[in-house]
């Protein structure tokens, strides 16, 4: 084939027939395509076994050729999004996988490529228009957030950005346009920014514990930590969650959620922590202080706006415990303060302690909240196209109180005129014992923390959504597996459905429990 004039158009046979020199060539010609408002800073062929050093200075390593694509696209005057689209140098499966980020961004996520070019997916990520690490510090300053058009395009515009560059990139080396692009996040509010806000970018998006309420997760942030930032022994320790988890397992689960490690139906559970409170000549080791009470009871409940009495966020559920050590200081000292201090208050000094959850309420919903959420319950733009939406959120989230997808399946639900015409483009996952995209006590792979041992609609999102788009397969029910110490390598501990909502699972009554064939989706019974 002729490199000078432009890359031929796509086939697996014949781009499987070129030797290394040829794919190479390929690949470095397109560092003169000429796409609008891109420009491309590197283009290079990667072989198999390559190692790209992430931003926390450990690498990832390539398990597939690729043609590896830096490229900044301009969005505004001196704004630029840093992006990298990854090619398959052979057996592209036809298809663009669109990745995202959690937290703040500010750099290449290296592992999200890798993984989907494992796939034969072409792929994209991107810095989200700024660089730094995912958080931020309290005190300094984040300029990004300071200034009103980076801001813009870490809140709003970066994926849709990356993605219209990304589906150029592969036209011009592929000679031909994805046949179809699926988006899959963690965290933040991206994809429901590209469902409600961008519907024509991607054919199924997977929502993986997102924070579409994200000024008011913000809120929720100085919530969690504002007690103990004030009253030191409210601050529950280690040994305190340990002893409030067991207690509520114990209490809502009995002998099964003890040996598992969490609860399967945990809405059902309303564990009073008041019944740990200490008593005279109790052993502190064993109960909780008046203050830890207080600061455990906080956290159960939504953080309210002072004025209203509305609640701005929900609270954790019972059974996420054991993970709660983040949300009593680091997330409001590392993620609401610098964002609030830099986009809302323009003093990096701001004390997060003196937040009014009052008059600070308006004044962020003011200056954030057209930009930040993405809560419209309006898809029918993307529903219309025929675009799929996979959302799965974690009982055991740490980070986003788990409700709040409920209450926006539920809002969708009301706006299409129920959960069957909802449930034609949107199907939701509420997943015991998750933590935040995955992880956590329970069986957590469809999270998308740990790959399946086999990728398949019933055990994995990305491939659900493509049964779904392609085929239309609509998912039911999936399959999620905890493995011993959460290692694949280590065998299979035990098995659960993971039902779509409004159905949940419950054990049949006999059976190994060890056994997802042993349970089985019913409707769910909510206690709130």
């Amino acid at each position: 084939m002729s490199i000078a004039t432009g890359p031929a158009v796509y086939s697996a046979a014949a781009t499987a027939s070129e030797d290394n020199a040829q794919q190479i060539a390929r690949c470095a010609a397109l560092q003169q395509a000429q796409i609008k408002d891109t420009r491309i800073e590197l283009a290079q062929a990667l072989p198999a076994g390559s190692s790209l050093t992430k931003v926390d200075g450990t690498s990832a390593t390539t398990s597939t050729p690729v043609c590896r694509v830096v490229a900044t696209v301009s969005t505004a005057a001196e704004k630029h999004l840093g992006i990298e689209v990854w090619l398959p140098l052979a057996d592209w499966n036809g298809r663009l996988l669109g990745t995202g980020k959690s937290g703040f961004g500010g750099y290449i996520d290296y592992n999200e490529l890798t993984a989907a070019v494992a796939r034969r997916f072409a792929a994209v990520n991107s810095d989200t228009g700024h660089k730094g690490k995912g958080s931020g510090e309290p005190g300094k300053l984040l300029e990004w957030a300071a200034n009103p058009e980076t801001l813009r395009d870490w809140g709003h515009l970066s994926v849709h950005l990356m993605t219209v560059a990304a589906k150029k990139l592969i036209q011009a080396y592929y000679g031909q346009s994805a046949q179809y692009s699926y988006l899959d996040t963690c965290g933040g509010v991206e994809a429901m920014t590209e469902v409600e806000y961008f519907p024509d970018d991607y054919d199924g998006v997977a929502a993986r514990s997102p924070g579409i309420y994200y000024s008011h997760l913000m809120e929720s942030f100085l919530w969690g930590a504002m007690l103990p930032a004030h009253q030191p022994d409210a601050l529950l320790t280690h040994d305190a969650l340990a002893l409030l988890n067991h207690a509520v397992l114990q209490s809502c689960g009995g002998v099964h959620a003890l040996e598992d490690g969490f609860l399967e139906h945990p809405m059902q559970c309303h564990f009073d922590p008041a019944q740990l409170q200490c008593k005279t000549g109790d052993t502190p080791a064993n109960c909780l202080g008046a203050a830890q009470v207080q600061q455990a009871q906080r956290l159960y409940s939504p953080p309210r706006n002072a004025l209203t009495g509305d609640a701005l966020y929900p609270g954790f559920a019972r059974g996420s415990e054991l993970a709660w050590g983040a949300i009593q200081y680091h997330l409001a000292a590392y993620y609401a303060q610098p964002l609030l201090a830099s986009a809302v208050f323009g003093n990096a000094a701001w004390e997060w302690t003196t937040y009014d959850f009052g008059a600070d309420s308006a004044l962020v919903d003011r200056k954030l909240g057209l930009l930040l959420n993405a809560t419209n319950p309006d898809i029918s733009r993307f529903a219309a196209r025929g675009g799929k939406l996979i959302m799965t959120q974690g009982w055991a989230d740490e980070v986003n109180a788990p409700t709040k997808p409920i209450e926006y399946f539920d809002a969708v639900a009301k706006h299409e005129g129920g959960i069957a015409s909802a449930q034609r483009s949107f199907r939701l996952l509420m997943v015991p014992g998750m933590g935040h995209c995955g992880i956590g006590p329970g069986p957590t792979t469809i999270g998308g923390a740990l790959p399946p041992t086999k990728y398949s609609p019933d055990r994995d999102v990305v491939s659900a959504l493509q049964a779904w788009v392609e085929h239309g397969k609509a998912p039911t029910r999936f399959i999620s597996t905890k493995y011993v110490g959460d290692k694949p390598s280590n065998g299979v501990k035990f098995e659960r459905p993971v039902c779509v909502y409004p159905m949940e699972s419950r054990y049949s009554g006999s059976g190994d429990r060890r056994l997802a064939g042993s349970f089985s989706c019913v409707k769910a019974t909510v206690s709130r």
